[in-house]
Order: C-alpha cells, then structure tokens, then sequence
C-alpha cells in the first residue's frame, strides 16, 4: 500500500493494489444524507473530493478531479492521512509531498491514465479499474438535487448548484459503460441507489444490498 511522502510529489506509476478486490466509489449526492457509513469500514473505498472528511476508516482513499475543489481544501485535506489522489493538469508538478498525480485523458477508460469523462465519480472509477477491481459499487451518484435543492450528502458545497452539468455527467458515465468491456473485460459497475439514475449500469436498490451484504459476511 501506498506510504505517505516526505519527497516532492511524483507521478503515480499504476499498480493493482485492489487485483479482485470490490471497491465502493463515495459519491456526493445527497441520498447517502443518510446513509450508515460504518457500513464501509471494511471496504476498500475510493471518496470523491469532500468524502475525505468521513475520515480514513471510512475513505480509504480520496481522489479529486478539480482545481477550484483543491483550492478551497488543500489545507484540511493536508491533515488527511490516506493516500490522495489527483489528475489535475495543472498540480502534474507540484511541490505538495503527499499528492499523488496520474495523468488524465478527456475520454473513456484507459490501463494507464483515467478518463475525466467530465466529473470526478466517473473518473474515480477509472482509478479504481486500474488499482484492479473487480467489482465497482457506486454510492450517491444522484446527478440531480434533492427536493430542497441541495446537491450535496455534506455542507460544503463550493460552487452553486448547477442542474445542467448532470447531463453533461451522464454522458461521460456512458462512455465509461461502453468502453468497460473492452478495456477492462470481466469487471462490473453497479449504481448503489434507489432510484435508478444510471441506467447505463446494473442498478440495486441500496437497502436490499447492505442487507444481502451483511448476511454474507
């Protein structure tokens, strides 16, 4: 696993850390409001942006995708003792020792850099393929507002809500779908939500898989 750095921060060269392994992606959306995060301490996990503050039992690693998100926490994400993971363009040379850095292609899934796919869930599960996951579950991929129009499960919304970009989301998810296949053959994604918002990937209601889940273990 990886170790947190003292040198200046270096390109992450992949490695599947997670061969075979299930791995939950932590979403933003405000259906996980919520939700019993105890349930993913004995989870690999993959928190996007803000999920960090759940804590290092709970979000095993962070991974961000924007620049105006870094800029907002850089300090408290400092304090964050799990690995963190960027694909910002323009943090490829930064000075921050505990950074991670691989690199970013606009589209699609790929073995050795991950697909933007125009938001940070999408490419989290790209990571995810590359660290050698079998499984992907995906939590709180809402892409839209809840009915008091908040977009987030946490309070630390940076930027107004903007209901456009979540087409824009949805776009990239099915590229994800369509080059999974090919990329990465015997791998799955499944959305985690009542709902159904994805209906690219195979969809289970959260309650019924946490319940199924803890009679397995």
């Amino acid at each position: 696993m990886w170790k947190r750095k003292t040198l200046r921060m270096t390109r992450w060269i992949p490695q599947q850390e997670w061969a075979e392994e299930d791995v939950f992606i932590i979403g933003g959306g405000p259906s996980l409001k919520t939700f019993d995060w105890s349930l993913l301490k004995r989870e690999l996990t993959i928190g996007c942006n803000t999920a960090f503050v759940l804590g290092e039992d709970i979000c095993k690693i962070c991974y961000f995708g924007d620049i105006s998100w870094w800029h907002e926490f850089k300090e408290k994400l400092g304090h964050f003792r799990n690995p963190v993971f960027t694909s910002v363009p323009h943090l490829r040379s930064s000075k921050v020792p505990w950074l991670w850095y691989i690199p970013r292609v606009n589209y699609g899934l790929h073995t050795n850099a991950v697909g933007w796919n125009g938001n940070t869930g999408a490419s989290a599960i790209n990571l995810a393929l590359i660290l050698g996951a079998r499984n992907i579950y995906l939590l709180g991929m809402d892409l839209g507002l809840d009915k008091q129009g908040n977009p987030n499960w946490h309070p630390y919304q940076i930027e107004p809500a903007n209901v456009g970009v979540y087409q824009r989301f949805r776009e990239g998810f099915a590229r994800v779908a369509r080059d999974l296949p090919i990329k990465f053959p015997g791998c799955r994604i499944v959305n985690l939500h009542d709902q159904n918002t994805l209906p690219m990937f195979p969809n289970v209601p959260l309650s019924s898989f946490w319940n199924n889940r803890k009679r397995i273990a």
